[in-house]
């Protein structure tokens, strides 16, 4: 089987608004009427941050190669630079919203604010946060206004209000994540766990060794561990392993490229030697995995 090159999903705004801010419905879904042309039915890298709200049935949702069922009250973060993709559900009622960096950055703590959230650090939660029926009914109200004001025909303030009420949803799913979790992650390692994220996504495809993180931390590969072990219930070794392996992944179903090409790029000399690495942590071979997605 010819493995066909999945485009990665840009933004284009095809509600014809000055901004970079999409929402639409099940329907549109369904018939494809997403603001980017790659079929959502099939796995799609997305440049962009999305929020999926659930109001009404049941069904699953595909996220880096991982399924995660959802049902009425879920909201489903989705991080730019991930690979999603939608089942062909026609009684989900849902909310799709997009948006760039780009949108975010215009208010006055744009630049900073995904750094204040983690509700797109996907290494760390899960994707799907389900609401209890209070918690529903306040974000219900607020995308459905949010819904009403991206519809209007006068585009005037259109844009900042979609900002604010964009933010002030951010800031309400953050703070209710934070009231729903059972134990409070320790904030020194928190910190730390961010810093080692940050030199992950600089260093991951040029260097796996524990020790390199840890120099350039200035703390010991035991201190390294200890942080991973605390936040992700995992070594640094081990972790390393799962994040390297999941951009193969994404390398594999998102482009055409050789398995040599994606070994050369993944770190790998010999394409023998990342077949085998592949295999390890995937549980299938680079040929196996691709011809599954």
């Amino acid at each position: 089987m010819t493995i066909e090159n999945i485009p990665s999903s840009n933004f284009d705004n095809r509600h014809r608004k000055a901004f970079e801010f999409v929402m639409i419905g099940n329907k549109e879904i369904l018939m494809k009427q997403l603001p980017t042309d790659h079929d959502p039915f099939r796995p799609h890298r997305v440049r962009y941050y999305a929020i999926l709200f659930i109001m009404g049935g049941e069904g699953t949702h595909h996220i880096d190669f991982k399924s995660y069922a959802y049902k009425k009250g879920s909201l489903i973060f989705i991080s730019k630079e991930q690979v999603q993709r939608f089942e062909h559900n026609v009684d989900r009622d849902a909310l799709f919203l997009l948006f760039t960096d780009q949108f975010l950055e215009k208010g006055s703590l744009g630049s900073k604010l995904m750094q204040q959230l983690s509700l797109y650090n996907y290494h760390l939660y899960p994707p799907v946060m389900q609401l209890n029926d209070v918690q529903y009914a306040t974000f219900y109200q607020i995308l459905q206004q949010m819904h009403e004001e991206y519809h209007r025909p006068d585009d005037f303030a259109t844009e900042e209000i979609m900002l604010a009420s964009l933010k002030i949803l951010l800031f309400l799913a953050e703070r209710t994540r934070k009231s729903n979790q059972v134990e409070k992650i320790p904030s020194l390692y928190h910190k730390e766990f961010l810093q080692f994220q940050e030199l992950l996504n600089t260093h991951l495809l040029t260097n796996r060794q524990v020790q390199f993180y840890a120099d350039q931390m200035a703390i010991s590969t035991k201190k390294l561990n200890r942080i991973t072990q605390d936040i992700v219930q995992q070594s640094t070794k081990d972790y390393i392993h799962e994040m390297l392996t999941t951009e193969m992944k994404r390398f594999l179903v998102n482009t055409n490229l050789s398995i040599k090409e994606i070994a050369y790029k993944t770190g790998f000399d010999e394409a023998t030697n990342f077949v085998k690495y592949f295999k390890k942590y995937a549980g299938l071979t680079p040929v196996q995995f691709r011809k599954r997605y």
